[in-house]
């Protein structure tokens, strides 16, 4: 399998739901899911993912910190925030910890599959 997506989500509904919707988009994709950032890394590590879902409010290691550790062990993976939160001072640590781009969870059904085809055309 040429690529892998890493759903980073602490809520077992959304997480669900998310890999269900893109395993319906992107068939030929695999994807592995976590509700930790300490698996995520771990998982990104192991998996090699073109692409990391990441939620922000995460228990224990934010999902800015995860994806902080990822970036900097992977640099070539994108990171995608989704989130509730979205003042711009968590977009700007988002960013600042190596996110691709910042998708508020309310707009995920709308905006996530064009961006996860921009960033990774091999989905």
């Amino acid at each position: 399998m040429d690529c892998t997506i890493l759903i980073v989500e602490d809520h077992d509904t959304v997480r669900a739901s998310l890999r269900d919707w893109l395993a319906s988009a992107f068939p030929a994709t695999r994807l592995v899911d976590t509700d930790t950032g300490e698996e995520a890394v771990r998982l990104a590590a192991e998996f090699h993912p073109a692409i990391v879902l990441m939620d922000i409010g995460l228990p224990r290691m934010s999902g800015i910190e995860a994806t902080r550790q990822i970036v900097e062990a992977a640099p070539q993976t994108k990171v995608i925030m989704l989130t509730i939160y979205e003042a711009a001072d968590y977009q700007q640590a988002a960013r600042a910890a190596g996110a691709s781009a910042f998708i508020p969870k309310r707009k995920m059904y709308l905006d996530l599959l064009p961006v996860l085809q921009q960033l990774a055309p091999e989905v």
